[in-house]
């Protein structure tokens, strides 16, 4: 069993986790803004289908950030979904002005790309790629950087859990192993910032080590349980109150969606759209 004698975050620390996971991707990649909070991934569109978007959150400027990852090539299918996330997100739920980001692994032709939808509907795409060679001498940068004992910049920090994410996963036993065995030496001045960092280590050694008995050992070296306990610290002395108005809005959001896959339902039974009830139903969905 994979997580026997494993050590688990509990609720509200796991939820700490996915915002910082959030946050700080948002300020690795230089997205415009500062991330704010997340919405819900799972969406119905007008023509009752669903779709589910990888990660979608405000900033404090109004932004609505779609943050897509592909593993494979944008093909014309994969890039008319992101049209459909981006006229969803401007017009159906969110009426704000919408990024579209795809971080990539494979490397894309041109930093941006212009899609053509409709004739009159063109979305625009920004590619963030990290080329293997690139990780690889951010990763030699900061090995040298934590062995010599210089403090590290934010941006070095944030490549220690990144890198963790991004490189090949050939390489990604050897690389996570390293970086978790240097992690408490890291000079890191900001407290929280370093915390963020342990926190998203432990989550790419449980995702991408497949052996058990190698994760534990690693889980054990970087302390997963001190890194959660600071969590839990910054949980209820500075973000209680944020983290629970969030999950309020997300129940409201989780809400609408689960009304609409009941109406969806009902429709279903009915079969007849152009009855009355149907109609009715189909009325009421429109105005949510």
């Amino acid at each position: 069993m994979k997580n026997k004698n494993m050590h688990h975050l509990n609720d509200k620390t796991h939820k700490y986790l996915s915002y910082a996971q959030s946050k700080r991707q948002h300020q690795y990649l230089n997205l415009p803004g500062e991330f704010k909070q997340r919405y819900p991934q799972e969406i119905v569109f007008r023509n009752m289908d669903g779709g589910r978007m990888d990660e979608v959150y405000q900033t404090d400027e109004g932004w609505v950030i779609d943050l897509e990852e592909e593993s494979g090539e944008i093909s014309p299918d994969t890039l008319k979904k992101f049209a459909k996330y981006v006229i969803f997100l401007s017009y159906q739920h969110y009426p704000k002005e919408v990024y579209l980001g795809v971080i990539c692994h494979k490397k894309p032709k041109s930093d941006y790309e212009c899609y053509e939808y409709a004739p009159s509907c063109y979305i625009k795409i920004h590619y963030h790629y990290f080329p293997q060679e690139e990780l690889c001498k951010k990763y030699e940068n900061v090995i040298n950087k934590v062995k010599q004992k210089q403090i590290l910049t934010d941006t070095e920090a944030m490549d220690l859990a990144f890198i963790c994410k991004f490189i090949s996963s050939k390489k990604a036993p050897k690389v996570i192993e390293t970086i978790t065995y240097i992690f408490k030496d890291a000079k890191i001045p900001d407290k929280k910032l370093k915390i963020d960092i342990g926190a998203i280590i432990c989550a790419m050694i449980s995702k991408r080590i497949t052996s058990h008995k190698k994760i534990k050992e690693l889980l054990d070296v970087i302390n997963v349980k001190e890194i959660d306990d600071e969590m839990t610290k910054i949980v209820y002395e500075e973000f209680g109150d944020i983290l629970k108005q969030k999950d309020d809005e997300i129940k409201s959001k989780d809400d609408e969606i689960n009304s609409y896959k009941s109406k969806i339902e009902q429709l279903k039974k009915i079969g007849d759209l152009k009855s009355n009830d149907a109609q009715k139903i189909i009325q009421s969905m429109i105005l949510m």
